[in-house]
């Protein structure tokens, strides 16, 4: 693993972006509190972020063509997008 490929916000999610070898990327999330249970999911996304608590994932992205970074929130639980951010700057410090 690559330094903003892993996150690990609590002891409850680990959450990895995964690309393979023929360019498709998913995001991987693991849940240490229910047997590490492993959910891939297809995504774009440059990195994502578990909520310590809840099942709500952030996604970091670009657009082509689009300045900046986008942020999707999504709730996993009832698989509905909760919000999305267009920054006009890259985000720099995502942690």
């Amino acid at each position: 693993f690559r330094f903003g490929n892993l996150t690990m916000e609590s002891d409850r999610w680990i959450s990895v972006k995964d690309s393979a070898a023929d360019g498709a990327s998913q995001v991987v999330v693991i849940d240490m509190h229910n047997g590490n249970a492993v959910n891939r999911r297809p995504m774009k996304a440059e990195a994502s972020l578990m909520n310590p608590v809840d099942n709500i994932m952030a996604l970091k992205g670009s657009t082509e063509g689009t300045p900046g970074n986008f942020v999707q929130v999504f709730n996993l639980d009832s698989k509905e997008k909760l919000g999305v951010f267009q920054c006009p700057t890259n985000i720099v410090f995502w942690r």
